[in-house]
């Protein structure tokens, strides 16, 4: 049951967080960042999240953190491309030894994957100042993006809103290969 909410969440934060990161078009290059936000699905099982979108699709990113418990919790990255990933989708906190997400899963228009931590891994993202993101696609561009960890404390330990799918204005064009 655990393992569905969680699959559940990580489709919410796809809605609510879109996934949005190839820069062979200038206009993915130019990420707006949403800030931190907690989104609950039921009242024990919530995720903060924060992406990146550019001003087409596929482009930017997400990132979202999901405690299942006072020692487990799921990081889950997600970037925005057509083309498969070589290799795994690397994070950085800081300057820490990069976290590898092995064998991401790719989509239509996005690849990602889940790591798997313990609750120390919170702290030391409360502490810290940014993640980063990589990961190389099979045509050899690499998508990096980075994610400031400015309000992560509050938005993790602040209460959570209720699931809710944002409505974009209007469909954001395809981005050029």
């Amino acid at each position: 049951m655990r393992h569905w909410l969680f699959l559940l969440g990580s489709f919410a934060a796809s809605l609510t967080f879109p996934a949005v990161g190839e820069a062979a078009d200038a206009r993915a290059t130019q990420l707006t960042y949403e800030p931190w936000a907690k989104v609950c699905l039921t009242q024990t099982s919530c995720f903060v999240g924060v992406s990146a979108r550019g001003q087409c699709s596929p482009s930017g990113g997400t990132i979202s953190i999901s405690p299942q418990s006072s020692k487990r919790v799921l990081l889950t990255a997600n970037v925005g491309t057509r083309t498969m990933l070589e290799g795994t989708i690397s994070l950085r906190i800081d300057q820490d030894e990069p976290i590898q997400i092995a064998k991401p899963h790719c989509y239509t228009l996005g690849c990602g994957g889940t790591y798997e931590g313990d609750g120390e891994l919170v702290t030391r993202l409360k502490h810290a100042q940014a993640i980063t993101m990589e990961a190389k696609t099979l045509t050899g561009r690499t998508i990096n993006l980075s994610f400031p960890l400015t309000h992560f404390a509050q938005a993790f330990d602040g209460p959570g809103s209720p699931q809710s799918v944002k409505q974009t204005p209007h469909q954001l064009p395809s981005c050029e290969d």
